[in-house]
């Protein structure tokens, strides 16, 4: 049944660019923006992030359970693909990857720019500086979106099932959240200290967002700590074995690197050297547009082959395994 599950939603991705009409996280910040509002919450900071994710979880693994009770198979398909399309990254992350090269290989760096700050993490700066300070920044933007989108919440889902992958997806939106209420409660307080007038019930909220930043990193961290060395296996397989197996052991059991962190080193590893006469742009682009496009290139291909990789040992798994 997993196995369904996953090809059919891969495959309405495939037809939507995303999880289409599925994804509409309204309810998720009103839910959280109402918890946050408890006086009996104020101040307990992981009872109130708890509520707040955990609640839902538990309601999709008792719709769940109920739609297996009344249609068995039927039930638990109908209510599956649902809420992993809702799981799965927002956006139309394959769009915005080809129009950033496409701006890359014109040499329009204006545009490369605005489509890469759509794939950067939130609030995070981009990075003008350089071409290939752009480059190594797009790189790491584009590892780390593919693992959040896809691979986490897969990992989840088969693991734990749906409600697994609900679970990720709410972590990673409150994380989301929590950044930008600390961004706006860094701007809420530099008005008050200038002598502007701010309410209290304007504040409030964002610094109450802002203090549960650091519990809802590390647990976020927490939950892709398995995702992603997992993955870089799967990377070692499907790509240059030797220096990604390296990678990998070195950093197996580190409790302090950041996901992101750990994903490049063994992307690096697993990419090796990086041939620019692969790169699907034409003879007029400078070596170094090429190089750079075509380990963006390889990254897409490898990051397919590893996906390809997990659905097909999910598929001996349901043949053989069962």
């Amino acid at each position: 049944m997993a196995l369904i599950i996953v090809l059919l939603a891969l495959g309405l991705v495939q037809v939507w660019g995303s999880g289409g009409p599925l994804q509409r996280d309204g309810w998720f910040f009103y839910w959280r923006d109402w918890v946050q509002g408890r006086a009996s919450l104020n101040g307990r900071v992981g009872l109130e992030f708890g509520i707040t994710i955990l609640l839902p979880v538990l309601a999709s693994a008792l719709l769940l359970a109920l739609a297996e009770s009344v249609l068995g198979g039927l039930g638990v398909l109908m209510v599956s693909v649902p809420l992993l399309l809702y799981s799965l990254g927002r956006g139309n992350f394959n769009d915005t990857l080809a129009k950033y090269l496409r701006a890359w290989y014109q040499g329009d760096l204006e545009a490369a720019c605005i489509h890469a700050q759509q794939m950067l993490p939130d609030m995070e700066a981009l990075d003008v500086g350089s071409d290939a300070g752009l480059h190594r920044q797009v790189f790491r933007a584009v590892a780390y979106r593919a693992f959040e989108r896809m691979f986490a919440v897969l990992f989840w889902f088969l693991l734990l099932g749906a409600p697994g992958a609900v679970l990720y997806r709410l972590s990673r939106l409150y994380l989301a959240g929590a950044e930008k209420g600390r961004e706006t409660s860094v701007k809420v307080e530099g008005v008050d200290s200038a002598g502007g007038s701010v309410s209290s019930s304007t504040a409030t909220p964002y610094r109450t967002l802002a203090g549960s930043l650091p519990l809802a990193a590390r647990w976020l961290w927490l939950l892709e700590w398995l995702p992603v060395r997992v993955l870089g296996f799967s990377l070692a397989i499907v790509g240059n074995f030797a220096g990604c197996y390296r990678a990998w052991r070195r950093h197996l059991t580190c409790g302090e690197s950041a996901t992101g962190d750990v994903l490049e080193y063994y992307l690096e590893g697993a990419l090796g050297g990086i041939d620019a006469s692969e790169c699907s742009a034409g003879a007029t682009v400078s070596d170094s547009q090429r190089t750079c496009g075509a380990e963006l290139e390889a990254l897409q291909a490898l990051l397919s082959r590893a996906l390809l990789m997990w659905i097909t040992a999910l598929a001996l798994y349901t043949i053989f395994g069962s």
